[in-house]
């Protein structure tokens, strides 16, 4: 009889987590919060002014079957940013090595022999998406500075 009470009170309690996660607005609880770094950012939600933008040229030195090796000489001047807190994330994600100014990147990623690196982080202050980031890589255009 014991079982059934708990096992009736776990249903019950799961019904309604659920139901306030899709019905409810939870942005401002800590269970938004939780939720809301681990949710992809949708650029759409994040106003321009709390958007950092930063690109360099990277070149291919070495390629490791999808591990590409790739000469960053200005990574630093993006993991630098006054705004970029979680920079420490991208270095390791990247695995950066600020002496020889070498990433790694998935070669499917790479747009052919020189391309460029974009990231984008999201400044602390925003309401939406706080210091999240993300990169990518496209095609290099020198005419694009």
């Amino acid at each position: 009889m014991v079982k059934k009470k708990e096992i009736s009170f776990l249903i019950i309690g799961a019904i309604i987590l659920v139901t306030s996660f899709f019905y409810l607005d939870t942005s401002d609880t800590l269970f938004g919060v939780v939720i809301d770094q681990f949710s992809p950012i949708d650029w759409d939600e994040v106003h321009p002014m709390y958007i950092v933008k930063n690109s360099i040229p990277i070149e291919l030195l070495e390629t490791n079957n999808n591990s590409c090796t790739v000469k960053a000489e200005n990574f630093e001047m993006i993991i630098n940013h006054q705004y970029f807190i979680k920079n420490n994330k991208v270095t390791e994600k990247l695995q950066y090595d600020a002496q020889e100014k070498t990433l790694v990147v998935p070669c499917d990623e790479l747009q052919g022999e020189k391309s460029r690196l974009n990231i984008l982080y999201v400044t602390e202050e925003s309401p939406q998406h706080a210091m999240k980031w993300e990169y990518f890589i496209t095609a290099w255009d020198a005419e694009i500075p």
